[in-house]
């Protein structure tokens, strides 16, 4: 435990007195056998009075040092003054040499002596026992399991009789420990057992058992000593699973799936758990009668107990006739579902612990496929296209399908806590009840072909049970439980949650007017709702809470081919373009190598080029550059309302209060001002504080592709999305009789595509200063002037020091915005829209052209060339909030109040605006060359600008990086390798080698930028260079081997922190277990 000595020097120790050190620790002493300690004690002066026997040394283990505690005292032998005996500096006599079993024994023999009402015994009275000539004395209740304190001490025996030696004089010595420690380890051998069996039945089912056993002190090989096992764990388990619907006539289709398993787990503690360092047998083997060790034994053992039974899906299936023809009342529609499951435990702490489950369920299923009504289909004179639209109306009678389940879970668990204070405080029994009701509904109707409704509602209700522990032995209380349970199941039980949704599809029928033929469109909406219980206790108080969504969805795509192909010469050139690229493709292979026919050389040269014809052709082709396109606009809203009384009925409304009304239920009714009228739907509590929310949002995306020339495409596409969350306390007014909305304030976030190409390009100086923000800050005096002139509250004067208009100074949030956005989108202040929302998105866009391999010239040598290029821009409104000051006086859409700094107050305050730009890449060059080289040829760019409104701060983050990229396949190299089991002969590998080598550089900054101090900082950033390079070999399909070498090398741009590289390389081997 220690090899450090320790001196103990004491002088003037009175007799009975002691002194001692002490050592807070956490140590399990019961894995070791000894605890050994070297003792020396010598005089301090040579001429004291001090004998052998005259003073002891005492070591204390226990939790604490006054009240439980093991102590082992012995007697000290003196040194004599100048030995230089080692022998006789540490006799063996004053060694310490403690069997830990004998300190258990001791405490063991005083628990037998006060359990037989000895005198003068008990656990609070120190007992002693002689080991030899040593002491042995216990106090409490301690433990070797876990010691908590050891202390070191030297003792005057105190003088009990004037006959005996002790002079009851003080002492003085000087007494030495050394290396305390723990010796002899209890290596007793434990050993582990799993038995298993399984039985199959043929097709009826299959019976599994299965045991396994583990004495105390198994562990894994690498398990320390005191993380060992320290019970004797004894697990049995057997699990059958029958199909009991083998034993009726298969015809009769009849599924009984049966489930029933039982376990049993026993740990028998290697100690007894009150005193958890006595051995559990030596602790039984003290008790006089068998009948006190099965108490003990029951009382100590951990006992688990576990019983199951189910049938889970029982049903008849549709046999013979019955496989075609469906009715809604066939027995194979249901299916029924029932379970049993008990657990039994008890340990040391817990006396009883029963938990049974029930679990019963009826489900109905019934899946139809109804053939549509086409009343118009064969009418002759609806024949003609123009009135498709006409003769394919159509419509269902039948649902596709109807779906009801209903389960029923009950849980009821009796407890009772172990009594371990030998009746001083009684033990209560507790228990705990749950009796759920589930109801599923789901309806899928297909009212049209094109038009789908789907209907889905689950009801979580619970049957109200008597408050009380569940006696059968209480007949009375029995029959009042039985008629409480039957009432609220008759009653449907109380509801706790009902969820319903709602979603219909539309196939938009717009294709099927000739003229429109070109374009396709969709229609979604679906509707949330959600009723919850409030706690049973406060429902009288403060109500329910209610919650509705929904979600519209339109979609729209264009083929614009179609539309050109209805002009019959535009149709003529679409399909001349498609036969020759068509015929480009299947010459390609031949050209340059197959001789050509002098004749038909000839015939080609004879006929004239129509040059005006082709001109034509090329323009209307450029003119149909837009391919297809695509719209998808979703908006959505929902409420949330607290304080609601009355619980859901039939499709979640209530139907005696018709509340919420239908309109609510399916989500698209979402006004809380409907409630006003209806006092008693809602608390009028005085201590109801939860607030309502209104929620809405919306999302536009635009698509197109456009193809100009041949092997160019465009793709263009505009984002724009908006939400935000009002949110308020719906309060009864009692003066005006109604409910009111108090204190409302809305919150939210938007973003839209945006175009910044404008200053994308201006470069950032050397002393990092930037031209658009200059121009930003130059933008602000004209910003200010043209909003006060807009404003219609403005007086028309000025602030005589900075010249901005009175209500618009330099850092009013309007200003900064519209300077910002005019800035950075090289604008006019006049040019830009006020609105921090705009209506309207910018395009983005990625172009592509894959044409200059099919140059003569560069065909030779490249097998395909592509040249990408993107661009990617954002503005965004990171969040905001509603300004309570804010003033309208006229209802005009303009600011009337100031604030204190002498600004209009916005209508909104917003923390953050940000731009994002990407050229991602701006430029890309990928060419595959003939000779199976790659090569990619890669510049990136990019910036962030994030505009704080707290600290007036531009913060812009730029990024350029340059990417080289290299790769060749060399095919088919072959290596000879040895292998395991070969003999010496060589096995002969032909695999590709994989080289590739990247080269990039990536220089970015952030950059603080100040709108009223002249400081433009660089907070961070940092030119990285990095080369990767590596080298695959395939050896097998499930094997490869890379060689791989990486170096990136760091070069900071503030000062505080410093170059860096970072160089790896080796090689890696890959192996596949499977594909």
């Amino acid at each position: 435990m220690g090899k450090k000595r320790l001196q103990i020097l004491t002088c003037g120790l009175v007799d009975g007195d002691a002194r001692a050190v002490f050592k807070t620790t956490d140590f399990d002493f019961r894995r070791y056998k000894r605890l050994k300690m070297f003792v020396h004690a010598e005089k301090v002066d040579q001429s004291d009075i001090l004998e052998d026997g005259d003073l002891s040394l005492f070591l204390r283990l226990g939790s604490d040092f006054t009240d439980n505690y093991y102590e082992y005292e012995v007697p000290l032998n003196l040194t004599d003054w100048g030995t230089s005996d080692p022998y006789a500096i540490w006799p063996e006599s004053n060694n310490l040499d403690i069997v830990l079993e004998n300190l258990v024994d001791v405490k063991l023999n005083r628990n037998i002596a006060e359990r037989e009402n000895a005198e003068h015994i008990g656990l609070t009275i120190p007992y002693s026992e002689m080991d030899g000539d040593n002491t042995i004395t216990v106090l409490g209740a301690p433990s070797l399991s876990d010691v908590r304190a050891i202390m070191i001490g030297i003792r005057n025996p105190k003088k009990q009789s004037f006959d005996d030696d002790d002079d009851g004089q003080p002492k003085c010595a000087e007494v030495w420990v050394n290396e305390l420690r723990v010796t002899d380890f209890d290596n007793k051998s434990a050993w582990a057992a799993t038995v298993r069996a399984k039985v199959d039945l043929a097709d009826f089912g299959n019976v599994m058992i299965s045991g396994s056993k583990s004495t105390p002190g198994f562990g894994g090989l690498e398990s320390k000593i005191n993380d060992r096992q320290k019970e004797d764990i004894t697990n049995f388990d057997i699990a059958t699973n029958f199909e009991v619907g083998k034993l009726f006539p298969e015809e009769w289709g009849v599924k009984v799936p049966m489930h029933f398993d039982y376990s049993e787990s026993r740990l028998t503690p290697e100690y007894n758990p009150l005193d958890p360092d006595i051995n559990f047998d030596k602790d039984l083997e003290s008790y006089a009668n068998q009948r006190q060790k099965d108490s003990v034994k029951a009382l100590s053992q951990d006992l688990t107990i576990r019983k199951n039974i189910n049938f889970i899906n029982v049903r008849k299936d549709r046999t013979g006739q019955n496989m075609t023809k469906q009715h809604f009342y066939d027995i194979e529609n249901f299916d029924v579902s029932y379970s049993y499951s008990e657990i039994f435990h008890r340990n040391i702490d817990v006396e009883y612990h029963l938990k049974k489950t029930y679990r019963g369920g009826i489900g109905y299923n019934l899946a139809l496929n109804p053939k549509p009504v086409e009343p118009l289909k064969r009418m002759k004179f609806l024949k003609g296209k123009s009135l498709r639209i006409v003769r394919d109306f159509n419509f269902y009678y039948l649902p596709k399908l109807f779906s009801f389940r209903m389960d029923v879970n009950r849980e009821y668990s009796d407890k009772l806590m172990r009594n371990k204070s030998r009746g001083d405080v009684p033990m209560r029994w507790t228990w705990t009840k749950k009796f759920d009701w589930n109801r599923t509904y789901n309806l899928k109707f297909d009212i049209t072909k094109g038009l789908k409704l789907d209907y889905k509602a689950q009801a979580n209700a619970y049957v109200d049970e008597p408050a009380g522990r569940i006696d059968n032995s209480n007949a009375e209380y029995m029959n009042r439980y039985r008629d409480s349970v039957w009432q609220s199941i008759f009653q449907g039980g109380s509801m706790n949650q009902f969820d319903q949704s709602i979603g219909l599809n539309w196939s938009i029928p717009i294709n099927k007017i000739p003229i429109f033929d070109w374009v396709t469109a969709n229609a979604r909406y679906q509707g949330d709702y959600h009723w919850s219980a409030s706690p049973q206790s406060l429902q009288a108080q403060l109500g329910n809470t209610i919650e509705n969504s929904n979600t519209l969805s339109l979609n729209g795509n264009v083929r614009m081919e179609k539309l050109y192909n209805k002009v019959p010469y535009l149709k003529k050139i679409n399909r001349s373009s498609k036969r020759r690229g068509r015929g480009n493709k299947r010459d390609a292979g031949r050209r340059g190598t197959t001789a050509q026919n002098p004749k038909a050389k000839a015939d080609t040269t004879k006929k004239d080029l129509n040059i005006a014809k082709a001109v034509l052709d090329n323009t209307l082709k450029f003119l149909m550059m837009w391919k297809d396109g695509s719209v998808t606009y979703s908006q959505s809203k929902g409420n949330l309302m607290p304080g609601f009384f009355p619980e859901p009925g039939a499709l979640g409304n209530n139907w005696t209060q018709m509340a919420p009304g239908l309109g609510y239920v399916f989500g698209f009714e979402n006004d809380i001002t409907k409630f006003s009228d209806h006092q008693s739907w809602l608390s009028t509590d005085t201590s109801m504080n939860t607030k309502t929310f209104n929620k809405y949002s919306t999302n536009l995306n635009v698509r197109a592709t456009l193809e100009p020339i041949k092997d160019l495409r465009i793709e263009l596409t505009a984002t724009r999305t908006y939400s935000y969350t009002r949110e308020s306390y719906y309060i009864y007014n009692e003066d005006y009789d109604r409910f009111m909305e108090d204190t409302p304030i809305e919150r939210g976030s938007f973003s839209m595509s945006f175009f910044t190409l404008g200053t994308s390009f201006d470069k950032i100086q050397d002393d990092n200063s930037s031209k658009p923000f200059d121009n930003m800050k130059n933008n602000r005096l004209p910003m200010a002037e043209r909003l006060a002139r807009e404003n219609p509250y403005y007086d028309g004067t000025h602030n005589d020091t900075t010249g901005f208009p009175s209500g618009y100074s330099s850092s009013s949030q309007d200003v900064l915005h519209g300077s910002f956005v005019a800035a950075y989108t090289n604008k006019s202040v006049d040019a830009i829209p006020l609105n921090y929302f705009p209506t309207i998105p910018f395009p983005n866009w990625r172009v592509t052209y894959k044409g200059l391999s099919k140059i003569p010239a560069l065909r030779k040598v490249f097998k395909n060339v592509t040249i990408t290029h993107s661009y990617r821009s954002s503005y965004s409104v990171g969040s905001y909030v509603s300004n309570i000051n804010f003033e309208d006086l006229r209802d005009i859409g303009a600011p009337s109040a100031l604030n204190v700094n002498g600004d209009f107050i916005n209508k909104y305050d917003m923390t953050l605006l940000s731009i994002q730009e990407q050229f991602s890449p701006l430029i890309k060059l990928d060419m595959t060359w003939n000779n199976s080289l790659l090569t990619n040829l890669e510049f990136k760019k990019s910036r962030n600008l994030s505009l704080s409104f707290v600290n007036n701060q531009l913060t812009e983050v730029s990024s350029n990086e340059y990417v080289i990229g290299l790769g060749y396949r060399i095919k088919n190299v072959k290596f000879a390798i040895k292998t395991l089991g070969s003999k010496g002969k060589k096995k002969q590998l032909n695999s590709d080698l994989n080289l590739k080598v990247d080269f990039s550089v990536r220089d970015n900054k952030t950059i603080l930028r100040r709108l009223d101090q002249e400081i433009d900082q660089i907070s961070s950033g940092q030119r990285v260079t990095s080369l990767n390079f590596s080298a695959d070999y395939m050896v097998s399909q499930k094997f490869t081997i890379r060689l791989y070498f990486d170096r990136i090398m760091n070069k900071p741009h503030v000062a505080n922190q410093f170059p860096n590289s970072n160089t790896s390389g080796g090689i890696s081997l890959r192996f596949t277990l499977t594909q």
